[in-house]
């Protein structure tokens, strides 16, 4: 199936070379100052940001609970806690893309 494919193929494009080239003629708008056309384009800040920017409270365990007979007693940790930064990347700005 895929040789029959390929041959088809082969052969649509033998017969598509085959035919006469025509000269074919159009009209073109050319500004004769060089003008050139431009979209305008808005690119917003661009910033970086670190979870662990400044230190609040290091890591640390703690017990809870009540030492009584059949009470229970959690050991548990505790996270550092931190307080998020950015910091600026690129400034926003406006570009120039070509038409």
């Amino acid at each position: 199936m895929r040789k029959v494919l390929l041959t088809l193929i082969a052969a649509a494009g033998a017969v598509s070379f085959a035919g006469t080239a025509d000269a074919k003629w159009y009209k073109k708008e050319v500004d004769e100052r060089g003008a050139k056309c431009y979209l305008v384009e808005y690119v917003p800040s661009t910033y970086k940001y670190n979870t662990r920017g400044k230190l609040v409270q290091h890591e640390s365990t703690s017990w809870e609970g009540d030492i009584v007979d059949g009470n229970h007693i959690y050991h548990r940790r505790n996270p550092a806690v931190y307080v998020t930064t950015k910091k600026l990347v690129e400034q926003d700005h406006y570009t120039l893309v070509p038409c």
